[in-house]
């Protein structure tokens, strides 16, 4: 191989081309222009070549020697990358709107490094088209680079061991066009050159759970996200230790792949579909092709992958790099390192101060998600990377605003509402707060099938952030046991004990007092003048409402400690000493009950900051441990005992918190854990749903009277509102809709509108995501008393799950579904039922083909023409 330091620059170029699959004719006259564009210079000591948010006049490739990438962080150079390799491109954003440099470049000295005038680069690429093509094709191929060593990386390393999914190909349709327009990505390609580059794309269709892409394994072709939702994994090293990060992505129009047509590249992340969600795919041959075809629409397509591996490069040195001390401080950063991108009006600029109050949080991610929503390129990266980065402080935010969500529904409620069903909600409602929030339970095996039982656990003290601003601190422990243990188990989330409010927590007692609970008065009650016939009338009462709840086949809910604000109700010292009241219930209790202790960890600690744990020990029998109740002594010895024990299966809870993210997946089959297996709904879906709300701001509320809400097959039928010739018809469907997330939304985008006729469409992406029928069903249950208490005026339609050759493996279960929802629907006034399963079966009882093109989950016209007419003719029979 020739000396690279005795050629000239269109030689090495050539050579270059060579190395990455890149063929390329450079004839002398093409060679002469190349080497009045760029020269060759040497450092004979360290160089700063250029400055960040300086308007950039040149473009470099680093030749010999090493480089550094750095940005000034808190008045110290904060380094981003360390490069060493040959032909580098160094300041690729310059080659991008606003063109100036996202860092501080400096070169050691005794190293070489090619130096382009950016006015010569751009008159090159103009004026020799093909070979401009081919130059952004060999930038793309280099400037990967540039990632990996943002990533403290010298090469990317091996990701996950997982077979990548082929998916199901689909051809790109007629409406495919004005939603690419809106992606960042294609932003600035324009109308005509996207319908040319159509032609050689395709769609690619991913069930939940597939792998796209893996980390460090060839790319082949270029992958948008165009629907959907997916997990993006990559590996990073700092000070010497590596780790893996990750981004979730939804917004289409995002690339999570590269491609230049020729070379060889290592994908640059592992790419899980998170749900059912649809790729733009260009494959490597067809970007080739497109090359060839037409270069300069070729070269714009590459000069985009130059701009999104900027936006790589900014994921890496945002996640893996960030050194701050409050929550405002990383956005702080991102908004000081793209000034010269960010509007001097932009949201962005006052959400990192509302960052830093509960009260406020929820206005600082409402700036977040509208920046991503209607942001300029510079402000939806920096939103997305904040977002990535305050993961836990989202989720705290949203467990905050589901706690006055909840003491909302509950004080608010008509008093003619059953406290039972009010109840039901409410702890559905807190099975919702505790999925944003990483938890663990074990050892459910040890629940009795009988649901007549006493749970008792420790009562842990209510930490300040989660205090609403009334003084409402909810006892989360016993709100989680209802919850996550007991409504999974017996469908009762039990009859908690809880003490009698004082005259002056007028926010304690509105809540509480319309809840199904026993109360009990402790010595943080008021104190009671009461004659001793009162007191023991009073205790009577006690074991009578308990039998009760027994007579009912209820479990019950109780702390022996009586008291969450003792210094010994925190994890570290719990539980406090226990009473014997308790243990005294269970003597009086017909049948003669068990006792389920179960041990808390956590409860006490920031939610973004932890791990919720809970250990359910094997039951006991008092009698088997007191023989005689009525012996103060014996009794006084068991609890002090019992005590101690419990000790133990707190901090058994609590190193199981410490230990369960290192666990195999093995070691969790007998647990129950959210802890990096899902996202909470609101995680899954808040961007699709942000984008909805965004959109209705704009329109007449008080005109949309009748509503569509459910999944994707509602979100594509555009024509909706001509086909059923209803004029003030407003479709809310949001891709990947399920039970639960129709659920979470519903107060949020529904309501508002109060509409007098809902049609749903739920259930076929909750059976696609693994859910059992019954599961399905109690979900669907949950939906319709919802529905029922906050829209009570309106008359609800349900469509029955479609078949889909997508879902062929899930017939039977969408089946069973149909009918078991129907048989409820019919036993429900206000409710009617749309087959549209039947509708769409041959004679035969097979699924007709004619209702699905390419796409093998989401029907074509000829399906909605159905659909449409089956919801015609059940308006024109109904009310």
């Amino acid at each position: 191989m020739n000396n690279k330091f005795e050629l000239s620059v269109s030689e090495i170029l050539k050579e270059a081309f060579t190395r990455c699959g890149i063929s390329c004719v450079i004839t002398s006259k093409l060679a002469e222009k190349i080497n009045l564009s760029a020269s060759m210079e040497l450092c004979s000591e360290q160089q700063k070549v250029f400055s960040h948010n300086a308007l950039a006049d040149i473009l470099c490739f680093l030749i010999e020697g090493t480089a550094n990438l750095t940005r000034v962080e808190n008045n110290k150079d904060q380094n981003l990358a360390k490069l060493k390799g040959s032909l580098i491109p160094l300041g690729i954003s310059a080659l991008n709107a606003p063109g100036r440099y996202s860092a501080d470049l400096t070169i050691d000295a005794g190293s070489r490094y090619l130096r382009f005038s950016l006015k010569k680069w751009h008159d090159l690429i103009y004026s020799e088209p093909m070979f401009g093509a081919k130059l952004l094709a060999f930038v793309v191929a280099r400037a990967t680079e540039l990632v990996w060593a943002s990533r403290g990386l010298q090469r990317p390393i091996s990701g996950e061991n997982r077979n990548i999914a082929k998916g199901s190909i689909h051809k790109t349709g007629k409406s495919i066009l004005p939603r690419i327009q809106e992606g960042a990505f294609f932003s600035s390609l324009g109308t005509e050159n996207l319908r040319k580059l159509l032609k050689y794309c395709e769609l690619v269709l991913y069930s939940k759970g597939q792998s796209i892409a893996l980390e460090n394994v060839n790319s082949d072709g270029l992958y948008i996200l165009f629907s959907g939702r997916v997990e993006t994994i990559f590996s990073c090293q700092s000070e010497g230790k590596l780790s893996r990060k990750s981004r979730t992505i939804v917004r289409p129009g995002v690339a999570l792949s590269w491609s230049n047509g020729y070379s060889s590249m290592s994908a640059p992340y592992t790419v899980i579909a998170t749900r059912d969600t649809r790729i733009l795919r260009i494959s490597q041959s067809s970007l080739a092709q497109l090359i060839d075809d037409d270069c300069a629409l070729g070269s714009a397509l590459l000069q985009r992958q130059i701009w999104q591996i900027g936006r790589y490069q900014e994921s890496a040195t945002g996640l893996a790099h960030f050194i701050g001390n409050d929550e405002g401080s990383l956005l702080d950063s991102l908004l000081k390192h793209n000034g010269s991108r960010i509007p001097v009006n932009s949201l962005l600029h006052g959400a990192a101060h509302a960052l830093k109050s509960r009260f406020t949080r929820d206005h600082a991610f409402n700036c977040l998600y509208q920046s991503i929503v209607n942001g300029n390129d510079a402000e939806r990266s920096v939103a997305g990377l904040a977002l990535d980065s305050l993961k836990g402080v989202e989720r705290e935010n949203r467990f905050f605003k589901q706690l006055n969500n909840i003491y909302t529904r509950v004080v608010a409620a008509p008093w003619d509402i059953n406290s039972r069903t009010l109840l039901k909600l409410s702890n559905a409602d807190f099975a919702r707060a505790f999925d944003r929030v990483p938890y663990v339970i074990m050892g459910q095996e040890n629940l009795p099938s009988d649901p007549r039982s006493i749970f008792i656990y420790n009562h842990l003290a209510a930490h300040p952030k989660n205090q609403l601003a009334n003084g409402q601190a909810f006892s989360i422990d016993s709100q989680f046991i209802s919850a996550k243990i007991l409504v999974p188990r017996y469908k009762d989330g039990g009859l908690r004990i809880v003490r009698a409010s004082r005259k002056t927590e007028f926010w304690r007692s509105g809540y509480y007092s319309r809840l199904d609970n026993i109360v009990v008065h402790t010595l943080e009650s008021d104190e009671l003048s009461e004659t001793l016939e009162e007191k023991h009338f009073r205790k009577n009462q006690f074991f009578i409402q308990a039998q009760r709840a027994f007579d009912n086949n209820r479990p019950i809910v109780i702390a022996p400690e009586g008291t969450s604000e003792t210094p010994d109700n925190l994890t570290e010292t719990s539980p406090g000493p226990f009473k014997s009241g308790a243990f005294l219930l269970s003597h009086y209790l017909t049948p003669d009950p068990l006792i389920i202790p179960i041990a808390l960890a956590n409860f006490d600690n920031p939610i973004s900051q932890t791990v919720f744990a809970a250990v359910i020990k094997p039951a006991i029998r008092i009698r088997d441990y007191v023989s005689d109740l009525e012996d103060e002594k014996s009794l006084i010895k068991f609890l002090g005992e019992y005590r101690q024990n419990f000790r133990g299966y707190v901090e058994e809870a609590r190193n199981l918190a410490e230990s369960i993210q290192s666990r195999s997946l093995n070691e969790q089959k007998n647990m129950s854990t959210n802890v990096g297996l899902v996202s909470p709904v609101e995680e899954e879906f808040e961007a699709d749903i942000r984008e909805v709300e965004f959109k209705l701001s704009e329109q007449i509320k008080f005109q949309k009277k009748v509503v569509l809400y459910g999944s994707s097959t509602f979100r594509l039928w555009e024509s909706a509102s001509r086909d059923l010739s209803i004029p003030n018809l407003l479709n809310l469907g949001f891709g990947g809709a399920t039970l639960k997330s129709c659920r979470v939304f519903f107060d949020r985008i529904v309501v508002p509108h109060n509409p007098e006729k809902i049609f749903f469409y739920v259930g076929d992406n909750d059976l696609g995501s693994g859910m059992s029928v019954d599961e399905v069903l109690y979900e669907f249950d949950l939906l319709m008393a919802q529905v029922s208490e906050k829209t009570p005026q309106a008359y609800c339609y349900v469509v029955s799950i479609k078949p889909s050759p997508f879902r062929a493996d899930l017939e039977s279960s969408i089946l069973q579904t149909n009918s078991k929802i129907f048989e409820l629907i019919t036993k429900t006034s206000h409710w009617s039922y749309i087959d549209l399963h039947s509708a769409m079966l041959e004679n035969s009882g097979r699924l007709s083909s004619v209702f699905f093109d390419d796409d093998p989950l989401h029907m074509n016209d000829l399906g909605y023409a159905v659909l449409s007419k089956l919801i015609r003719d059940t308006l024109a029979t109904s009310i």
